[in-house]
């Protein structure tokens, strides 16, 4: 095993306040200043409602805050609009401090992009540094997921796409996050994300890498940790690795890896087996587990080449995933059953159809060989319709796997028991076969998206 750095760099160590004095300058400025000052201690005063900073800004209420700062909710008197401002705590004003804050500005003022929280304005209160925000209305990504536990799959993938359109575009700045997590995307109440708090982001593209363990564990890529390749250090595959985290905690209700001990999460993202997905949620569509696996490799080297081609991969995957890749058909007339075999061949080139003419050939045709979707006849020697398709859903692997029910005659009654049993839609022949294809792609979508169909529907 490749030897381990023991020690986890903690940006927010250094500490120290400064002097009073009020500035603001605009953030596009790129020669925002960073003085260097004498440590000293001392306690953050937040600024209360009504108090005014830089005469430009009123205060409103206090957002929320952690160990770095506190964030609060302004009015912008010269736009007449609500906006973000984050605050520094006073005893974590080292100049080393200062310089990072003064490089996130930097880093933010850089980037414009929806899908990227943008950056108003920079200066001092009373000898700290602020910064003026875009007021995201809504919660964090976190949050978010804790209110829900698994997402759907559709809203995780529109998500998704928001998030990696956002740090595409930190990347086409020249510039690297490093501490990409759920609780730093933001959320809008239409559910539209934005990458926000680039405190640890640094430029690329001079040669130089930072080998710094910097982040959160649990999204930290392994070469940070590990000597993974010779000239290790963070990329924008670093970046890369952390997202592909945050996609796989999004499409399966759980990180990729968990542990209490950071020193042993760390060693688990190095060398532990990579995740499948599709086995830790039902019904995921096994097509994102080789799009996932290969963003979370643990050489940087093997990994999508950027966060473009795993935005597109992503989307490639979900569109893999609603077009059967085998259909098993089991109907007893061979006229109507060649007839299937035709239409669907041409509606889904590529897939895999096979034909039989009674229940049992079903069973053992699925056990054989499990299907993607399956088109029964009601009626049939052997096994009927209703007999395999309660066969069918006492298997695991038959679970989320949708069962189309063709019947010449039937009534109520058994529409409701073949719900029951887990039948997702019933056609009654002479079948339009377009309605069938239809069908087949309605139910299809329902399943991989983990939501069983609510009930049997003619």
């Amino acid at each position: 095993m490749p030897p381990v750095k023991l020690s986890l760099v903690d940006a927010s160590a250094d500490t120290a306040p400064r002097g009073a004095g009020t500035r603001v300058v605009d953030a596009m400025d790129p020669d925002l200043p960073v003085s260097d000052v004498r440590p000293t201690r001392g306690t953050t005063r937040v600024p209360g409602p009504g108090v005014r900073i830089a005469d430009s800004y009123e205060i409103i209420a206090e957002l929320g805050g952690g160990g770095m700062g506190v964030v609060l909710t302004a009015l912008d008197l010269r736009l007449g609009r609500k906006v973000a401002l984050k605050l520094i705590h006073n005893e974590l004003l080292s100049a080393d401090f200062r310089a990072r804050f003064s490089s996130e500005a930097r880093a933010m003022a850089m980037v414009s992009h929806p899908n990227v929280v943008t950056i108003h304005a920079f200066g001092e209160y009373a000898g700290a540094p602020f910064m003026v925000m875009e007021l995201v209305d809504g919660e964090t990504l976190e949050a978010w997921l804790a209110a829900r536990g698994v997402a759907d799959i559709d809203e995780a993938l529109r998500i998704l796409n928001q998030i990696c359109l956002g740090v595409s575009a930190i990347h086409a700045a020249g510039t690297l996050h490093r501490d990409l997590k759920p609780s730093n995307i933001l959320l809008d109440r239409q559910l539209r994300a934005r990458v926000s708090d680039l405190g640890l982001a640094i430029p690329f593209g001079d040669g130089r890498k930072s080998k710094e363990a910097v982040g959160t564990p649990g999204y930290i890529a392994p070469e940070l940790h590990f000597d993974i390749t010779a000239d290790g250090g963070a990329t924008p595959q670093s970046d890369l690795y952390s997202l592909a985290c945050i996609a796989f905690e999004l499409l399966t209700g759980e990180p990729p890896y968990s542990a209490d001990d950071d020193f042993v999460l760390a060693v688990l993202h190095g060398t532990a087996l990579l995740p499948v997905a599709s086995e830790r949620r039902q019904g995921l569509p096994a097509a994102f587990d080789r799009v996932l696996q290969q963003a979370l490799a643990k050489d940087p080297n093997e990994r999508t080449p950027s966060v473009e081609l795993f935005r597109r991969a992503l989307l490639e995957a979900r569109n893999d995933s609603l077009e059967p890749v085998r259909i098993l058909v089991a109907e007893d007339d061979r006229d109507f059953r060649e007839l299937l075999a035709l239409v669907l061949g041409d509606e889904f080139p590529g897939a895999d159809i096979e034909c039989v003419s009674d229940g049992r050939q079903a069973v053992e045709a699925f056990d054989r060989k499990p299907a993607s979707v399956v088109v029964l006849d009601l009626q049939m020697p052997e096994i009927d319709g209703m007999g395999v398709t309660a066969l069918l859903r006492a298997r695991p692997n038959a679970q989320q796997v949708p069962i189309i029910v063709v019947s010449a005659s039937g009534g109520p009654q058994e529409w409701t028991l073949l719900a029951s049993l887990g039948a997702d839609r019933f056609l009654v022949k002479p079948v339009p076969l377009d309605d069938l294809i239809g069908a087949i792609r309605r139910a299809t979508r329902q399943r991989s998206s983990g939501n069983p169909p609510p009930s049997a529907r003619r």
